[in-house]
């Protein structure tokens, strides 16, 4: 968990009380919401009303990261969607009253998945099989918003979105990389030489992975919300397929993203990485051929996120123990962004 200031709970009220109905005159609760190593998370408690308040988080942010009126603005238009997302709340852009812009939304009750089974989310064999597919039904549901319905039509820039991405992240590692590491560098090289030419776009989540979907308790396999847009966009579908493959661990697995603790589905009984991608194809009807280089793009950006996260905590600007271990997992990362193409026959 990062370091954290805790906001002015006074502050914090005597925002509330002007814009939130039912506020006026109740007492405040906040405390720190564990889970994730991102955008800080806080829990608040008015009266009967629970509600989680997420804000960036601490240090310099590096362009287009953790906006929480990018996340705010999509949550709210997919309301009324076939994607689950909690409610929001507010959304207040002025730092200074709780020391960053942030958003408020809905406590959902719902489960997130990592690395284990919580109790009240027994494990059994017919949940560990619907996961999957649940999974991608989700994604596929994501992909077939309407934006301009939606009103999200302007919510990113698709023309060059992949090589406006690639420039951006170069230029990050250089400015955040604490040293050599040649995976990250042939990984970029190659990504650059080979970028795909895409027609198509939707509505990207940008992190959709299994610890970003929170599951109802009373249901086998229901989605109670998506969570974490705060980097969703509009772009080429398979960014979003080609970040849940490179994060979707399996048996025998040693890549780099089941050292961030997203080891559960290399437990068994699980769909593989290859099924995912099936599963998806037959839903859509997409040509998912051209995957490989979108898993490796995932890869590599991850790493260079991760890298930008180690040189907060070598500056003392966060105490996550996860980041700690970042000058192993960030080649590992990287490594698996090799090895999708290398599999696919691509190096």
């Amino acid at each position: 968990m990062a370091n954290r200031e805790h906001p002015d709970i006074e502050s914090l009220k005597t925002y509330l009380e002007a814009t939130v109905q039912g506020c006026q005159g109740v007492d405040l609760e906040l405390t720190a919401h564990a889970g994730g190593h991102s955008c800080e998370t806080w829990s608040l408690r008015a009266d009967s009303e629970r509600w989680i308040m997420r804000r960036p988080p601490r240090g310099k942010l590096q362009p287009g990261a953790s906006s929480m009126a990018r996340e705010y603005r999509v949550m709210k238009a997919l309301a009324d969607s076939p994607v689950a997302v909690p409610r929001m709340v507010a959304l207040c852009e002025d730092p200074e009253v709780a020391c960053a812009p942030f958003l408020l939304m809905e406590d959902v009750d719902g489960v997130v998945l990592r690395d284990s089974f919580p109790d009240d989310f027994a494990d059994s064999p017919p949940r560990r099989a619907a996961l999957g597919p649940a999974t991608v039904e989700t994604l596929a549901a994501i992909h077939s918003v309407d934006l301009d319905e939606a009103g999200l039509a302007r919510h990113g820039r698709p023309t060059g979105f992949l090589q406006r991405n690639l420039e951006l992240m170069t230029k990050q590692w250089a400015a955040v990389s604490q040293r050599e590491v040649t995976a990250v560098n042939r990984l970029g090289d190659y990504l650059q030489g080979h970028v795909p030419d895409c027609n198509e776009v939707a509505l990207s989540h940008g992190d959709y992975k299994l610890d970003n979907i929170m599951w109802r308790r009373d249901q086998e396999a229901t989605v109670a919300a998506v969570i974490d847009w705060e980097v969703s966009t509009i772009a080429p579908p398979l960014v979003d397929l080609g970040w849940l493959r490179g994060f979707w661990s399996q048996p025998g697995d040693t890549r780099g993203a089941i050292s961030l603790g997203l080891a559960l589905t290399s437990s068994g009984g699980f769909c593989d990485r290859d099924e995912l991608v099936e599963l998806y194809r037959e839903t859509t009807g997409r040509d998912t051929s051209g995957l490989p280089w979108f898993e490796a793009f995932a890869m590599w950006k991850i790493a260079i996120i991760m890298e930008a996260s180690y040189s907060r905590f070598l500056q003392g600007k966060s105490n996550d123990p996860l980041f700690a271990s970042l000058d192993v997992i960030v080649p590992a990362l990287a490594e698996a962004g090799l090895e999708a193409l290398a599999s696919a026959g691509k190096l």
